[in-house]
C-alpha cells in the first residue's frame, strides 16, 4: 500500500500495461458509451475510426485504473476529487497495450486530517509510445496508520 507521506513532487511511475478485449469494448460500450463506432468493427468502418475502438470513457476508467492500482502496489486512496484536462488524444483498439505515467504535480499535506491530496499529471500511451489520453488527477490518499491526528 502507498501512503500519503511516502509520494514526492515530482516523481514519475510507469504503470501497466493494461488492455480491452474486443468484448470488454463493446460491453462497455452497450451499458455507457452506445455509439457504432464502439459496438462493432462495421459500426466503425466508415468513420474516422476505421474499426472497433473503446469509448472515451473505458480509456480514462482504464487510466484510473492505472493510477489507483497498477504500480505494483496500490495506493491508499480516500476517492479521486477531480478531474482537469482530460483529452483524448488519440483512439484506443481492441489488446493495445496500455501504460500509464502519472507525474505528481503536487502534494499538499492537511495536518487536521487522515489523508492529503496529491495531483497527478496522468497519461497514457499505447503499445506504439503514441499518447492516447492525459488528465490532471486530483487524488486523496491516507495517512499511513499512527500518522494521523
Amino acid at each position: 500500500m502507498i501512503y500519503f507521506e511516502t509520494i514526492q513532487n515530482g516523481e514519475s511511475p510507469t504503470l501497466g500495461p493494461v488492455s480491452a478485449s474486443a468484448e470488454q469494448v463493446i460491453d462497455f460500450a452497450r451499458r455507457y458509451d452506445p455509439q457504432p463506432f464502439h459496438l462493432s468493427d462495421a459500426g466503425a468502418r466508415d468513420t474516422i475510426f476505421g474499426s472497433l475502438a473503446a469509448s472515451g470513457w473505458h480509456t480514462a476508467a482504464m487510466a484510473l485504473q492505472l493510477l489507483l492500482t497498477g504500480g505494483g502496489q496500490p495506493l491508499a486512496h480516500c476517492g479521486v476529487t477531480g478531474i482537469e484536462n482530460l483529452r483524448w488524444r488519440r483512439p484506443v483498439y481492441p489488446d493495445d497495450a496500455l501504460y500509464a505515467t502519472a507525474e505528481v504535480a503536487s502534494v499538499q499535506a492537511d495536518e487536521s486530517s487522515v489523508a492529503g491530496t496529491v495531483a497527478f499529471e496522468l497519461g497514457l500511451r499505447n503499445q506504439n509510445d503514441v499518447q492516447v489520453f492525459c488528465a490532471r488527477v486530483t487524488v486523496r490518499i491516507a495517512k499511513r496508520p499512527g500518522n494521523t491526528p
